[in-house]
């Protein structure tokens, strides 16, 4: 078995919209998806993100060669309790076939904690563990999607830049006290 790339990083943001079009303008990154988890959803990963009665908003922003990166916005910021709900990197991930097998093997290592069953999210198979050093990581396995955000990511970028996300990359207006 072996791991075919690096999929995508995960980053905890303060705004969502305002982190979009930053990486829009800076890198050229179009945001591809935006999801409210529901409250189910979060429920099961409160273990996870350490905090519970708030909600998530993720995105996903498509770098020029095909890797993601994944950006959460929490509805509660105040004094995180975790990594995770608080600004900067929270998670790397590897792309790997045969995600069962890969939970098998890393569960009968007493150097890795577990931290979920494999789950399966928009068709791709996934579950996160801990190295030795406790550093979060997650392996995916994108399926078909592998296929689509490696050989059509300029094109994806573009029709969501121009469709579903266009308004991400108009003036957004920023709240009133914090500066641009």
């Amino acid at each position: 078995m072996r791991i075919k790339s690096l999929s995508h990083a995960g980053i905890t943001v303060r705004s969502l919209e305002k982190t979009a079009r930053w990486y829009w303008e800076v890198f050229k990154m179009p945001l591809v998806n935006v999801t409210e988890m529901s409250k189910e959803e979060l429920e099961v990963k409160k273990e996870l993100y350490q905090l519970e009665d708030c909600s998530v908003r993720l995105g996903f922003l498509l770098c020029p060669k095909g890797g993601v990166i994944e950006i959460f916005e929490f509805s509660r910021t105040e004094a995180p309790s975790h990594r995770w709900n608080a600004p900067g990197v929270t998670h790397f991930t590897l792309d790997a076939k045969n995600i069962r097998k890969w939970h098998e093997k890393l569960s009968a290592r007493d150097d890795v904690e577990i931290l979920c069953p494999p789950q399966k999210t928009d068709g791709n198979e996934w579950f996160f563990f801990r190295d030795p050093d406790g550093n979060l990581i997650e392996l995916i396995d994108l399926k078909f999607n592998y296929f689509l955000l490696r050989r059509l990511t300029r094109l994806a970028g573009f029709i969501m830049r121009i469709g579903p996300f266009k308004s991400y990359y108009n003036e957004v207006p920023v709240p009133a006290g914090e500066s641009a």
